[in-house]
């Protein structure tokens, strides 16, 4: 899976890497939500290694794409995230000296 945990200076945090290149997404707008069609597995790539990715993995025929944003605005919908809730957890979070 290409959710992973780094440690950033104030404690670890999630960053997703691609699944081609393996070089860090730094921005949604950046990357892509990748999946076989039939399969469960989700992917991630750059918007640049896209192509290749699929290419290497069966043909691109086979997959489907979506935008990470979109993906995540999906994802916290199925999940019934409270937005409110999350940011003041968040920032409880941030307060703590470690």
């Amino acid at each position: 899976m290409t959710l992973v945990m780094r440690e950033t200076g104030r404690g670890s945090a999630p960053i997703l890497v691609c699944d081609h290149c393996g070089q860090r997404i730094e921005r949604a707008s950046d990357g892509n939500v990748e999946w076989r069609r039939g399969d469960d597995k989700v992917f991630h790539t750059h918007k640049r290694c896209s192509w290749a990715f699929e290419g290497a993995h069966g043909g691109r025929a086979k997959w489907s794409a979506s935008e990470i944003d979109v993906n995540l605005l999906y994802l916290a919908h199925n999940l019934q995230v409270d937005w409110k809730k999350a940011e003041e957890r968040a920032a409880w979070l941030e307060s703590i000296e470690v």
